[in-house]
């Protein structure tokens, strides 16, 4: 079954690609810029959130459409498509679902560093993501 011409997944992945521009719109620089701005931080925190959610959504609709309900876990899906052969193993996808939990049941708590690292160091993620459903 080829992914790339589901028009649902397309449509899912170009909302990771939009909020990916956005992010890199804004222009974030240094870690004090993020600390300084409250707006910048619920504007980073909810745009990571939606790409996490989407690839939540798009890692669902894959395994539906191989007739496999949802696992118990996001994380278990992103697994699950791994062990399929849909997407390569990154520990990392593992990673940014739990993040995106972490983000949504311990939200007065979130580490603006971890925010930030993850802007330095993991959008490409999402990237690879897009790439890896696109192509596999």
């Amino acid at each position: 079954m080829d992914m790339r011409y589901n028009g649902i997944i397309e449509a899912k992945l170009r909302i990771i690609e939009q909020k990916l521009a956005e992010i890199e719109s804004w222009n974030i620089t240094g870690f004090s810029q993020l600390k300084e701005s409250s707006m910048l931080q619920n504007a980073v925190e909810r745009a990571l959130q939606v790409c996490t959610e989407v690839m939540i959504d798009i890692s669902e609709r894959i395994l539906a459409l191989h007739k496999i309900a949802p696992l118990a876990s996001a994380a278990e899906n992103m697994q699950q498509l791994q062990e399929m052969g849909i997407i390569p193993a990154r520990s990392e996808y593992e990673d940014m679902v739990r993040f995106r939990n972490f983000i949504v049941h311990r939200y007065e708590k979130i580490d603006l560093e971890i925010i930030f690292g993850i802007l330095k160091n993991k959008l490409f993620l999402f990237r690879e993501f897009i790439n890896d459903i696109r192509n596999g």
